[in-house]
């Protein structure tokens, strides 16, 4: 039987119990660098312990309104704590659109690329913030 390799912890946060593992581990290097960039963003400024700059500060635009200038404020925040905190990954596009059926709701669209080596693959996510 052939060693599977396990690339950090996957976010969200699950339990699988037929790994043994305290919580999900990603099985991909694609899957890790997801995670990577997800921690990065749904991780409050200060949240980390030892690293108080880690993560963003997309807490202060829950009362924001819901227009074009709290948009570009998202969209910055992310890319800043991407580019520092997830190495290898260029962000090529970071898109924030509105729900269409609930007026409360954003969506962040990123299409980024992995530069591993000589190799680059392009990757997007899609998360509601």
């Amino acid at each position: 039987m052939a060693k599977q390799q396990h690339f950090g912890l996957k976010f969200p946060f699950t339990k699988v119990d037929y790994q043994n593992f305290f919580v999900d581990v990603n099985t991909t290097r694609k899957d890790k660098v997801r995670s990577q960039i997800m921690h990065v963003i749904f991780t409050p400024k200060g949240q980390r312990l030892r690293n108080p700059e880690f993560g963003t500060d997309l807490i202060k635009y829950i009362f924001s309104p819901n227009d074009g200038d709290s948009w570009e404020g998202v969209k910055n925040e992310i890319i800043s704590s991407v580019q520092k905190y997830v190495p290898n990954v260029i962000l090529n596009d970071v898109r924030v659109v509105q729900s269409d059926d609930e007026r409360a709701e954003i969506y962040v669209r990123m299409d980024y690329s992995v530069k591993e080596g000589n190799k680059i693959t392009n990757d997007s996510i899609i998360t509601q913030i």
